[in-house]
């Protein structure tokens, strides 16, 4: 079996430890269960050469084409991975990760070896291999960090998926450790997007934080007016905003301006362009519709609606609106469509529905690392199948259709 042949091939390599170490890591922070200094070994590891990188995207493609995760998950329930995580990543790391350039011919069978419980394999060597290894067919892993930034000048550039967030000032827009992705130059405004199943986190030149969920769009001046802060969001980003006296910070979306001192808020505007929320977590804002000119000022807890002109607010429970910057799906009082558009959004799936689908409301909610079909279970509840076709399109259809 090739499966085997493989696994006793990179086995037999004198760096079988650490390419199993490197290729852990990698698909541990595929599958979303990374820990933080695990993520600073792989960053430290593919800062270090081009090679690295390659040898990261081999591994990512392979992983991704053959949907290995069922197997990880199926492995995962039969050991203790926490014992044997120890045993990988508590070792001392190399002060010099080498380059994997001659061992590129093997990136991608450790990296299947890992993801088909080949930790586990290297931990209990002398246990039996399962002779059946089931793969999930089709499926769609949660948001990654991806998005652009785009220049009026008409430059773009592609932000780092190993990075999780940006800043931006006047000078340019440069990662945490302070490695430049791009200099301003003459350009006035710039545009951070990010595309279905893509998250960035940004903070602006004042200091204001913005998390930006899938499918969102970003406009900012690249230099602050005197007297106002001015940003453009379409899609759903929540807001800190850094506190500043005499210049008020100004959302604009299609149809409605959210004006704030200082404050946590969130904006969503997925619903259509007449139909937008705003949430208030902290502080004071004034939301402004902006066809009629009426305008009411927010008290957190609360919530502004804004549907075909009409501005109104009311209490929500915030902890399940912002279940988003948690880590979480919230599905509680929304429909099917509802549901699967935000986790089209989220898992970069086009939706297409077969026969009447039935007028229910969902409740709970789950983790957004968890893969799609885990997700897709609660569709059994309510006489739905669906499966995907050879292009990853999601079918939903009633039992029977």
């Amino acid at each position: 079996m090739r499966y085997l042949l493989l696994k006793r091939d990179i086995m037999n390599l004198k760096e079988e430890e650490l390419l199993i170490r490197i290729s852990a890591l990698i698909v541990q922070e595929m599958k979303g269960e990374q820990r933080a200094e695990d993520r600073l070994l792989l960053k430290k590891w593919l800062s270090e050469s081009q090679e690295n990188q390659a040898v990261y995207k081999r591994c990512f493609d392979q992983v991704m084409q053959k949907k290995a995760f069922e197997s990880l998950q199926l492995f995962e329930k039969n050991r203790d991975f926490e014992k044997i995580r120890a045993k990988l990543f508590t070792t001392p790391a190399p002060q010099h990760l080498f380059s994997f350039k001659r061992l590129l011919p093997f990136v991608a069978a450790a990296c299947m070896i890992i993801a088909l419980g080949g930790v586990w394999y290297y931990s209990q060597v002398n246990r039996s291999i399962p002779s059946e290894i089931q793969l999930s067919q089709v499926d769609r892993l949660p948001a990654q960090n991806r998005a652009t930034v785009t220049f009026s000048d008409g430059r773009q550039f592609q932000l780092n998926e190993h990075e999780s967030q940006v800043h931006m000032d006047k000078k340019g827009v440069h990662y945490d450790d302070g490695s430049a992705v791009a200099e301003t130059q003459s350009a006035q405004f710039a545009t951070i997007e990010t595309p279905r199943g893509g998250v960035y986190d940004v903070i602006l030149p004042d200091g204001t934080r913005v998390k930006l969920n899938a499918s969102t769009t970003l406009r900012y001046p690249t230099v602050f007016a005197a007297d106002k802060r001015e940003v453009r969001v379409d899609g759903e980003a929540y807001f800190e905003v850094a506190k500043r006296k005499n210049q008020p910070f100004i959302v604009e979306t299609a149809n409605q301006q959210v004006s704030v001192l200082g404050t946590h808020f969130n904006v969503n505007t997925y619903g259509n362009k007449s139909e937008m929320k705003t949430t208030l977590l902290e502080g004071k804002v004034q939301v402004k519709e902006l066809t009629s000119g009426k305008h009411i000022i927010l008290l957190p807890g609360y919530q502004s609606f804004v549907n075909k002109g009409k501005l109104t607010s009311r209490a929500v429970d915030v902890n399940q609106e912002m279940a988003w910057i948690h880590g979480r799906f919230n599905f509680d009082g929304k429909s099917l469509y509802e549901v699967m558009d935000e986790l089209s959004r989220w898992y970069n799936v086009d939706v297409e529905y077969r026969g009447e689908m039935p007028d229910v409301e969902f409740f709970g909610g789950t983790y957004r690392t968890s893969k799609l079909s885990t997700i897709l279970n609660i569709l059994k509840d309510q006489n739905l199948r669906y499966h995907f076709t050879a292009n990853g399109k999601l079918i939903i259809e009633k039992n029977g259709y």
